[in-house]
C-alpha cells in the first residue's frame, strides 16, 4: 500500500501523539466487552449463591472498568484528533503549494474545479487513512486478539469455536472490499466532475444566459449529480447486505455459545457464571473479525482519494533551487542563452533555443501571434517555472543557482487578467508591499503608487475612497480601473523590472492608449518587458523581439 506509506509521511512528525491516541481509542472494544463479562460473571455468581454483596461487587467492578475505559478512550480521542488535525494541515499545505508555490503549470493545464475538489473533498477523505480508517482496522484486530486469547485461557474449545466463527465472519465481509473500492473511486471521480461543472457554471454565467442555455446546463449538472446519487444508492445497498450478515453472525455466535457453553456447564467442565463472562467476548470476536473485512472495504475510498491527492502533488516539479542561498545581483541586465522550455505533459517545446540580451533600463517588447511563446518566455524570465538549466541570468546571477523567491524580488508582474481579490482597493494595492512600515507610511506609499498608475483621482472620487470593496475578481470596477490598480500594486513592490503581459489586450482603444501612456511614464528607473498584439503600442521600445512557434525570428 504505497499510498498509505506516503500519506503516513505527513503523520510522522506527530507519531508519538498518534500512537498513544490510536492505542487508547482502539483498546475500548476489548475493554468494554471484558468489563461487561466480568459484571455478568460476578452478578450471576452472586445470584446463584444468594450473596447480594457479590452482585453489588460485580456491578461496582464493572462500573469502575467502564469509567476507566471511558477516560482512556476520551484521552485517546483528544490526543489522536490533535495529531490528525496537524497532519491534515501539513497535507493540505503540500497540496496547496502544488498550485501556488511551484504549481503554476498545474493551474495552467488543469481545471480549477479539480483543485477545489482535491482540497475540499479528496484531502478530507484521504485524511481518514490516519485515524478513522486505521482505527476501524486496528480496533477489531486488537479486540479479536485479546478476546480469543482470553477465551483460550478459559477453555480451548470455546477459544477454537470463537476463532472459527471469527474467520468465517472475516471471509464473508472481505468479499465486499473490491466492490466498495470500485464505488469509492467512481464517487470521487463523479464528485470532481460535479465540482468542475459547478465551477464552469459560476464562471460562465453571462455567456450561458446570453445563449439561453440555462436549461441545457442545468440538465447537464443534474445528470452529474444523478450519477452521484446512483453511486450512493449502490454503496448503501452493499452496506445493507453487510449489516445483514453481521446480524446473522451475531445470532450464530449466540447459538454456538449457548449450545457449546451449555454442554460444558452440563458436563461440569465450566460453571454457569463463567458462561456469562465468555458471552460478550465471543460476540465481540465475531463482530471484530467481520469488522476487519468491513474496515478493509472502508479503507478503499481514502486510498483512492490519497491517489488523487498525491497525483496532484506529484505534478508539480520539485523546487530547482529550494535551498539555494541568495546570490549577489550586479545590476539587472538579463542574459538568455539557448533557452528551450517544455510544459509538463506537453507533446512539444513551447520555446526553442532562445538567446538574447536585455540591458538594464531598456523597454523590450515581445510580439508574435497567439501561441508563439511570448507569455511563456516572460514567465520563464520572471521565475514562474521550477526547471533546472534554463540558461537565464540576471545581473550575472544564474536562475539555476538562486532561490526563486530571491529571483522574483526583482520583478513586478501585471497580466491582462489583472486579478483583484475580494478586498478593499487599499488592501489590493498593499499586497505588492512586503516590507515593514507604519500605517501612515503605508498609506503614503499606496497613494504614491496610485498616482503613478494614474488611478488616485478616481479612487478619491469614490464615496469610500481607498476603503471601497473591489468585489470578487474586481467585479465592481471597469477593465481600465482594474488594470491601473494592478499596476499600482506592482509598483508597491519596488522591483526594478516591470513585466506587462498583454496588459492592454482586454481594453478598448481609449483605455489601451491611456494604460500605454502610464507604462511609458514608468520607464525612468525601470526595465520594462511587455508583450502586445498591437505594434502601435511599442514604437518607442528599445528592442522588439518577434517570436513565432516558440522560436526567435
Amino acid at each position: 500500500m504505497n499510498e498509505f506509506k506516503r500519506m503516513f509521511h505527513f503523520m510522522r512528525p506527530y507519531l508519538f501523539l498518534f500512537c498513544v491516541g490510536i492505542f487508547l481509542y482502539n483498546v475500548q472494544g476489548f475493554a468494554l466487552s471484558f468489563a461487561l463479562g466480568v459484571m455478568g460473571r460476578n452478578a450471576m455468581a452472586g445470584i446463584l449463591t444468594g450473596e447480594v454483596q457479590e452482585v453489588v461487587r460485580g456491578i461496582l467492578i464493572a462500573m469502575g472498568l467502564f469509567l476507566v475505559c471511558i477516560a482512556f478512550v476520551g484521552f485517546g480521542i483528544i490526543v489522536g484528533v490533535r495529531a490528525l488535525i496537524l497532519a491534515e494541515r501539513d497535507l493540505k499545505k503540500a497540496l496547496f503549494s502544488s498550485f501556488v508555490r511551484c504549481g503554476f503549470e498545474v493551474s495552467q493545464t488543469g481545471h480549477s474545479g479539480e483543485g477545489i475538489a482535491a482540497i475540499n473533498t479528496d484531502a478530507n477523505t484521504a485524511r481518514e487513512l490516519y485515524f478513522n480508517a486505521l482505527s476501524n482496522l486496528l480496533r477489531p484486530i486488537i479486540t479479536a486478539t485479546f478476546s480469543v486469547t482470553t477465551l483460550f485461557i478459559v477453555d480451548w474449545r470455546i477459544g477454537l469455536a470463537a476463532l472459527g466463527l471469527g474467520t468465517l465472519a472475516y471471509l464473508i465481509q472481505s468479499r465486499y472490499v473490491k466492490p466498495l473500492a470500485d464505488i469509492g473511486k467512481k464517487q470521487l471521480e463523479a464528485n470532481a466532475e460535479a465540482v468542475k461543472n459547478i465551477t464552469d457554471l459560476l464562471a460562465a454565467a453571462m455567456p450561458i444566459r446570453a445563449f439561453n442555455q440555462q436549461d441545457k446546463m442545468l440538465t447537464t449538472a443534474g445528470a452529474k449529480m444523478h450519477v452521484l446519487r446512483l453511486l450512493d444508492f449502490r454503496r448503501a445497498f452493499i452496506s445493507m447486505w453487510q449489516r445483514l450478515f453481521t446480524t446473522v453472525q451475531g445470532w450464530l455466535a449466540l447459538a454456538i455459545v449457548f449450545g457449546l457453553g451449555g454442554w460444558l456447564v452440563a458436563t461440569g467442565a465450566m460453571d454457569f457464571p463463567m458462561l456469562m463472562l465468555i458471552l460478550p467476548l465471543l460476540e465481540g470476536i465475531t463482530e471484530s473479525m467481520g469488522g476487519i473485512g468491513t474496515a478493509l472495504a472502508g479503507m478503499q475510498p481514502p486510498i483512492e482519494a490519497a491517489k488523487r491527492v498525491l497525483a496532484i502533488i506529484d505534478k508539480a516539479p520539485p523546487p530547482a533551487c529550494a535551498n539555494a542561498a541568495t546570490a549577489t545581483f550586479n545590476g539587472t541586465d538579463i542574459h538568455i542563452d539557448n533557452l528551450t522550455f517544455t510544459y509538463a505533459d506537453a507533446p512539444a517545446p513551447a520555446l526553442h533555443n532562445i538567446s538574447l540580451d536585455i540591458k538594464q533600463g531598456q523597454m523590450v517588447a515581445f510580439i508574435g501571434p497567439s501561441g508563439s511563446g511570448k507569455s511563456t518566455l516572460l514567465r520563464a524570465i520572471t521565475g514562474f517555472y521550477e526547471r533546472p538549466r534554463l540558461g537565464i541570468s540576471l545581473g550575472g546571477a544564474s536562475i539555476d543557482e538562486v532561490s526563486k523567491p530571491a529571483w522574483r524580488t526583482h520583478f513586478a508582474y501585471v497580466d491582462q487578467s489583472c486579478k483583484l481579490f475580494d478586498m478593499t482597493i487599499r488592501e489590493n494595492i498593499a499586497l505588492g508591499f512586503s516590507g515593514e512600515a507604519t500605517q501612515e507610511q503605508m498609506q503614503e506609499q499606496i497613494e504614491n503608487a496610485a498616482r503613478r498608475a494614474h488611478i488616485h483621482d478616481f479612487i478619491e472620487s469614490l464615496e469610500e475612497k481607498y476603503d471601497t470593496p473591489c468585489g470578487e475578481k474586481g467585479a465592481s470596477l471597469s477593465g481600465g480601473q482594474k488594470q491601473r490598480i494592478a499596476i499600482a500594486r506592482a509598483l508597491m513592490k519596488g522591483a526594478p523590472i516591470l513585466v506587462f503581459d498583454e496588459a492592454t489586450a482586454a481594453l478598448d482603444p481609449e483605455n489601451e492608449q491611456a494604460i500605454m501612456a502610464t507604462i511609458e511614464s514608468l520607464r525612468r528607473g525601470h526595465t520594462i518587458l511587455i508583450t502586445t498584439h498591437n505594434p502601435d503600442n511599442i514604437t518607442n521600445a528599445d528592442q522588439i523581439i518577434s517570436l513565432e512557434n516558440g522560436k526567435l525570428v
